[in-house]
């Protein structure tokens, strides 16, 4: 008869041991993954605004104001905000300049079978919206606004709100969820303890957006009064 050789496993212990390893190492993983994409898409969303904003400089520059930028969603003129593009199909526009202009790259719109642009989205998957406003005299139009979405993202909206947007001349942020207007309107650059109080707040709607401010005179009231 032929001997049995002995054979060597693993026990029960090692096994275990090895389980519980590999399961920390999935989290670490999985939680530096989520890091680095909440990074990424922070890096993003200030990549396009700073984007947006050199292109509607680029296009209106010939005209020096910056009229036709808002894609309307109504009669009025207002502007297209994420969620009422149904409710104002029939009166629709489908932004034709912002269209023409290639203000936004591509991959940020969605446009229907008609041709029409829809919506427009950023970085958090959320959808922004973009509008005209006084500089300095009432109808001047020499400002504009982007309003951008970033869903229930405390991190990203503080590190949105103190990044230094001198470069793009950003020169008032509106802050997230502020009813009084002296509170609700931020100059740039706005400090770290100031961004975490505003973004800390809750909201009833479940999102966070801010609200960048371009070309607007501080120095002058006329800018706030067209909300």
């Amino acid at each position: 008869m032929k001997k049995l050789k002995n054979q060597n496993g693993r026990s029960m212990m090692e096994m275990l041991g090895v389980l519980a390893i590999i399961g920390v190492l999935s989290v670490g993983g999985i939680a530096g993954y989520s890091k680095a994409m909440q990074k990424y898409r922070i890096n993003k969303a200030i990549e396009q605004i700073t984007l947006i904003a050199g292109n509607v400089r680029t296009f209106f520059a010939p005209q020096r104001n910056y009229n036709g930028l808002s894609c309307a969603c109504d009669n009025n003129g207002n502007a297209c905000y994420h969620w009422d593009f149904a409710a104002y199909q029939e009166a629709y526009d489908g932004c034709p300049v912002i269209k023409k202009s290639k203000i936004f790259p591509d991959e940020m719109l969605t446009v229907n079978d008609a041709g029409e642009i829809t919506s427009i989205t950023g970085a958090f998957g959320e959808k922004i919206s973009i509008g005209v406003y006084s500089k300095a005299k009432s109808g001047d139009a020499q400002a504009f606004a982007i309003t951008y979405f970033i869903g229930s993202n405390t991190e990203a909206c503080i590190e949105l709100m103190t990044y230094d947007w001198a470069s793009v001349n950003v020169k008032v942020i509106g802050a997230p969820f502020e009813t009084e207007a002296s509170e609700g309107y931020l100059k740039t650059p706005v400090g770290i303890e100031t961004a975490v109080e505003k973004c800390s707040k809750s909201s009833e709607y479940g999102f966070y957006y801010i609200d960048f401010y371009f070309d607007v005179d501080v120095d002058s009231d006329v800018w706030k009064n067209q909300f």
